[in-house]
């Protein structure tokens, strides 16, 4: 899959849209890759997760085009039918990327404006999952060591292959991990990476 975006950084609009972009940052907080392209795939905006997806080395053209040759074609169909008027404004997609990870992404369209532009969300669930590490590191004042701890065990390492990850004894690694135990209230792994995957930050 390749993702080309005319801004980098924060998110920005498109300069044929003439509008300024005054409060568009607030797009980039839920972290998800957010695009919007014209009937002929040309990216029109992308915000900085979006930019971020670019960078992982899924290209730099001008166009949102993808390498997964059935999401490619049910996208096609989609943005025409939509042009037509013979399809509902929205779907849902299942794409692979190029690493073999599976995303969702969910388009929208933007017809009843009088544009037709698409709205791109991309559902990453690899992206909610390091987004959870990041807050719950911040939220339970996990160290930096912990906090690497974490990551690890919710790739699936036991303490043994974690120390030799980190370079640490494997008795530093179990005290780490109770640590993380007694600051998040969990007291197995299968729990800790449960607690990971469906955490909810406070106030959201």
């Amino acid at each position: 899959m390749s993702f080309a975006l005319q801004a980098t950084g924060s998110a920005r609009p498109h300069p044929s849209w003439g509008i300024e972009h005054h409060g568009l940052d607030a797009l980039d907080c839920g972290a998800k890759a957010f695009l919007v392209i014209d009937a002929d795939l040309q990216i029109r905006f992308g915000n900085s997760a979006g930019v971020a997806l670019a960078r992982e080395g899924l290209g730099s053209a001008k166009r949102f085009v993808s390498t997964d040759r059935n999401f490619a074609a049910r996208l096609q169909t989609w943005l025409r039918r939509c042009c037509k008027g013979t399809t509902g404004d929205a779907a849902r997609l299942p794409l692979a990327m190029m690493d073999g990870r599976q995303v969702a992404v969910d388009a929208v369209h933007l017809g009843g404006l009088g544009l037709d532009l698409f709205v791109l969300t991309v559902d990453d669930p690899y992206r909610a999952i390091a987004r959870n590490l990041s807050e719950i590191g911040r939220a339970f004042c996990l160290t930096a060591a912990e906090a690497r701890m974490l990551a690890l065990v919710v790739e699936g390492l036991d303490t043994i292959l974690a120390a030799k990850r980190m370079g640490i004894a494997t008795t530093t690694a179990r005290t780490h991990l109770q640590r993380i135990f007694s600051k998040t209230g969990t007291a197995r792994q299968s729990q800790l990476v449960s607690f990971v995957a469906t955490y909810v930050p406070y106030g959201a």
